[in-house]
């Protein structure tokens, strides 16, 4: 099994980087959308990976920290979650908000993922409940994430928009919730449509 991958991005795609190791070979691996909107091309970058077999063969999913990891494990221990679910959660979700999610069993915030219905994100919740969030989510990048994503959908964006504005600010240098929230007013006629970042 591949534990951890350093090496070049080689590309960015859609839901994946091509990462290119010291020794020529080069990965694919799929990786969440906040990781995307992170890295750029050229960049040396350590992934910290899991390996999902299937009949056609198998996948490499990748993210920045060991305690992503450990979340997307315990997800695809959940019946009918599979790999692109938990990424996808990993994806439409910050780490915080999944823990704010699973502490104060809040469904709606695990419905705001696409495809989650209530029943998967209920047996997320006890799943997750006593399990995983023992790590330290609350940094402050987190936290403005969340911050800026709760600021923009009280000015009337709806959330998928707000998600997509907060990611094109991160990848523009934003850090802290004030750059983010200003960023992404200024930007936000940029995406009507539904245009993807």
């Amino acid at each position: 099994m591949i534990a951890g991958l350093r090496g070049r991005v080689f590309k960015v795609g859609e839901d994946f980087v091509l990462l290119e190791t010291p020794g020529g070979a080069i990965y694919k691996v799929k990786v969440p959308n906040f990781l995307l909107s992170k890295i750029s091309k050229d960049e040396e970058i350590l992934l910290y990976t899991y390996t999902y077999f299937s009949q056609n063969g198998f996948e490499l999913y990748g993210f920045e920290r060991e305690e992503e990891l450990k979340v997307f494990e315990a997800l695809l221990e959940i019946p009918g979650i599979g790999p692109s679910m938990a990424l996808r959660v990993l994806s439409d979700l910050s780490i915080s908000e999944l823990a704010s999610a699973v502490k104060t069993g809040n469904v709606n915030i695990l419905k705001k993922v696409k495809g989650l219905g209530t029943k998967k994100a209920e047996m997320i919740i006890f799943a997750l409940k006593d399990s995983v969030f023992e790590i330290g989510v609350s940094d402050e990048e987190n936290q403005a994430i969340s911050e800026a994503l709760q600021a923009l959908v009280s000015l009337g964006l709806d959330y998928p928009k707000a998600r997509k504005l907060v990611n094109m600010a991160l990848r523009e240098g934003a850090k802290t919730t004030q750059e983010i929230v200003m960023f992404s007013l200024k930007n936000k006629d940029n995406i009507e449509g539904g245009s993807t970042l």
